[in-house]
């Protein structure tokens, strides 16, 4: 059983690391297929095609709106929350290579380098990168649903002997549940 407090601090760091190279690389409008139905029905609270997708239609709605007051076109707020769930799954699974790798490197500085690395190349990766920034919305959102409900499943195996750990089974339950709104894929 691992308890140490993992970390997090350098996890929030590659995060915002990722999300620095989308937002210098996003799409600075709308693109083809269903990002700009996304972009669209995002704006005006609309109904995408099935499934519907509400939670992000919810969510960029919400993002649209704060952002609003800075200017930005709509197509480049929504892009940018595109990129800040692809980030935030960066992220998670930051900590979660983490965790994989200090076992098996056996030293926590070594573990955090491995764990950049994959983060690093898990964000860059073709698929994930287009994802990120120009096409796709709906599965950068459920993919932050994937990676936080992977790191919860990690962090409860961990913590399962100590009382109150069944939190994170809740936790990781209850995003399941909220993901399925956006897209099954979560």
């Amino acid at each position: 059983m691992n308890t140490e407090r993992p970390p997090y601090g350098p996890a929030a760091l590659a995060g915002l690391a990722v999300f620095a190279l989308y937002a210098l690389t996003l799409a600075p409008t709308t693109s083809f297929w269903d990002a700009s139905e996304y972009i669209a029905t995002a704006h005006i609270q609309g109904i995408p095609h099935p499934p519907g997708n509400a939670l992000f239609v919810v969510l960029a709605r919400a993002w649209s709106v704060v952002l609003a007051p800075l200017g930005i076109p709509v197509a480049v707020r929504i892009n940018l929350l595109a990129a800040a769930t692809s980030a935030g799954a960066g992220g998670f699974l930051f900590l979660v290579a983490h965790r994989v790798l200090l076992p098996v490197l056996g030293d926590h500085r070594r573990a955090l380098v491995g764990a950049a690395a994959a983060t690093l190349l898990g964000a860059t990766a073709f698929t994930v990168w287009n994802q990120s920034n120009v096409n796709e919305k709906v599965y950068t959102l459920s993919v932050l649903v994937i990676a936080a409900v992977s790191w919860l499943g990690v962090r409860w195996r961990d913590m399962r002997a100590q009382a109150g750990s069944e939190r994170y089974l809740l936790w990781a339950l209850f995003l399941m549940v909220l993901g399925s709104t956006n897209h099954l894929m979560s």
